[in-house]
């Protein structure tokens, strides 16, 4: 549904799925969201499918910190959809900040926020043959209440409540420690957020576009941080990187290979195996994606936000060594490519294989590294009678020592537009 004059446009959309394991059935909205749309800024409120960081976003396995592998979080955000020119047609822009609202059914922080924002920047006009692409990002979970600390009058929270304040908020925005405040105002600062408020994680990211003729190149690479051992340049060895390959021409050909993506991915480093506070040169087990305070860790609805390769402990097979709640293993090397292309006029196809070997955590190390192997084919044909209409099935195996050996398949009907 849209409505959209010369410059203003009001968008609205859902997507309902319904999931059944016999005998129980129950629906999920996968998207639902009103957006008003001015040029290139946007303001809107729901639930809404984004693709954060540099990467390839068809083939690729997802973004370190913000993936899809999770339902989006229900949110406020402002800022803009595309890249706006900021000196003249050779420098962009895009930028957004959001608030959003974690599930209430977490087991140990219920009533969380969401903070996050980001900023990037394109080096480079449409008739450049090389375009530059940076920028970062930066999430929070913060606020909320924890039952486990309710008789806890200070030191984890304020009888289990976090801090979210408009003090705190500012704290959240900016990643400053509330050291320098809390000893100038004793009592008005949670004594455990008075080192950063919530749970900071975000990625610096760099990229390279060769677009020539007949094909386009993109190259890109991410370094995450979730403490101080980036600043130390003790993180910079923990990288998500890629290439992907895209055909611009026609291919009459009865079958092609239209895109190639690249990827390897490495969470092992994580600033080292030491943590020494006074120390910042050994500020290292940053255990990614699990937090002291959040011990539910970086998930929605049990699943992970980051990338799928940092496995939530459900998910782990029996007898894999695991937490309570969280992610055992984050300590992750992950090869991972991509195809995808057409068969024919009407039927497209793509494959995404993928190996891992897994490490467990600092904390708690598996005694081995686990080999994992998981792969995907999926096939769509259009439906021209149908008019916008595809008919897709696809197939996923997943074989190694970190999950259960799975074979599963699903088959799809989509219709856009209106016949």
């Amino acid at each position: 549904m849209s409505r959209r004059s010369d410059r203003w446009w009001l968008e609205g959309a859902i997507e309902v799925m319904g999931q059944t394991n016999n005998p129980e059935f129950k629906g999920i909205v996968n998207e639902g969201y009103l957006r008003l749309k001015y040029k290139k800024w946007e303001l809107y409120g729901g639930r809404k499918r984004e693709y954060v960081g540099l990467s390839d976003t068809l083939l690729g396995m997802g973004s370190m910190v913000s993936s899809t592998n999770a339902l989006p979080i229900p949110q406020i955000r402002i800022g803009t959809y595309d890249f706006i020119p900021v000196i003249g047609r050779w420098l962009h822009m895009k930028a957004y900040l959001t608030h959003g609202w974690f599930e209430n059914s977490r087991p140990f922080v219920q009533n969380a926020y969401l903070h996050q924002k980001g900023l990037y920047v394109r080096l480079g006009t449409k008739n450049w043959p090389i375009v530059l692409h940076a920028g970062v990002n930066h999430s929070v979970q913060w606020a909320g209440y924890a039952p486990a600390f309710i008789n806890d009058p200070g030191d984890m929270a304020r009888y289990g409540h976090f801090e979210k304040s408009w003090l705190g908020y500012w704290g959240v925005f900016s990643g400053q420690s509330m050291a320098n405040y809390a000893v100038a105002n004793p009592g008005k600062v949670i004594v455990f957020d008075q080192n950063r408020i919530g749970n900071h994680l975000g990625t610096i990211d760099m990229a390279l576009q060769w677009r020539p003729a007949a094909f386009d190149v993109f190259l890109y690479r991410q370094i995450m941080f979730e403490d101080g051992s980036l600043f130390y340049e003790l993180s910079t060895a923990d990288s998500f990187n890629g290439i992907r390959w895209k055909s611009k021409m026609p291919s009459y050909a009865a079958f092609s290979i239209k895109q190639v993506t690249v990827e390897w991915l490495s969470t092992i480093n994580q600033g080292g195996d030491q943590f020494v506070d006074n120390d910042p040169r050994k500020r290292g087990k940053d255990n990614y994606f699990n937090n002291s305070q959040y011990q539910d860790g970086w998930t929605y609805f049990g699943r992970g936000i980051g990338t799928p390769f940092v496995t939530p402990d459900a998910d782990l097979k029996p007898g894999v060594r695991r937490y309570a709640l969280g992610f055992s293993n984050n300590r992750v090397e992950v090869f991972h490519t991509g195809l995808a292309g057409t068969f024919k006029r009407n039927t497209s196809w793509e494959m995404k294989l993928s190996f891992s070997r897994n490490r467990g955590s600092y904390v708690l190390p598996f005694d081995k590294s686990l080999q994992q192997f998981s792969g995907l084919l999926r096939v769509g044909t259009r439906l021209p009678w149908l008019k916008g209409g595809e008919l897709s099935g696809a197939i996923a195996y997943d074989r190694g020592e970190l999950y259960e050996n799975t074979l599963g398949a699903y088959i799809s009907l989509r219709k856009s537009g209106f016949l």
